[in-house]
């Protein structure tokens, strides 16, 4: 399980409160709800409401990741993610597991990937093909379900966000296509 680092009395409980909240949208299947992208963007927006929530999650890190929640590697992960340069990802999966991801601030250029031959799930082709391109700002977030493959950029740093995911995704096999051919590695 990754290490999960110590809150301060300010974002434990909030950060408690949005696990326990978002963990009743997931079912035994560990698959979140059909309403499960909306609850977590109403939440976590509910969340950086609070000037003083979104200020001491800023000072957690300037770049890199850190496990904010995470009880059991099985289970529901919420890492907290920043950058203080551009940067751009390679095309990847999040091997079985489901993610959601939400802008805290800057902006994340998101592309989403599908199969080439358009018959299977794109983390179980040869060869995928990007599908659309869009801008994260702050406040919105996407779902991806299992098998989706997509890579994150960040064209103008700094940015922030916050990632879900239904596992330990260090625990997990995951796939890594090439940007430019778009053939598993």
């Amino acid at each position: 399980m990754a290490e999960i680092i110590q809150l301060d009395e300010d974002l434990s409980p909030a950060i408690s409160a949005l696990a326990h909240s978002l963990s009743a949208e997931i079912d035994e299947d560990n698959l979140p709800s059909d309403k499960f992208e909306n609850v977590a963007n109403i939440l976590l927006n509910g969340l950086l409401d609070f000037p003083k929530i979104k200020s001491k999650l800023s000072s957690l890190l300037t770049d890199g990741k850190v496990c904010i929640w995470g009880e059991n590697s099985d289970q529901l992960q919420i890492l907290y993610h920043a950058t203080s340069k551009s940067d751009t990802g390679k095309p990847h999966d999040h091997g079985s597991s489901w993610a959601l991801y939400f802008q805290v601030s800057g902006v994340t250029r998101m592309s989403v990937y599908k199969d080439a031959l358009g018959k299977k799930l794109p983390n179980e082709s040869e060869k995928i093909e990007l599908d659309q391109v869009f801008d994260m700002k702050q406040g919105t977030g996407i779902y991806f379900p299992p098998g989706s493959v997509h890579s994150a950029a960040h064209p103008s740093a700094p940015a922030a966000w916050i990632r879900l995911t239904g596992q330990d995704l260090a625990k997990l096999p995951r796939q890594v296509y090439d940007e430019n051919t778009g053939l598993k590695k």
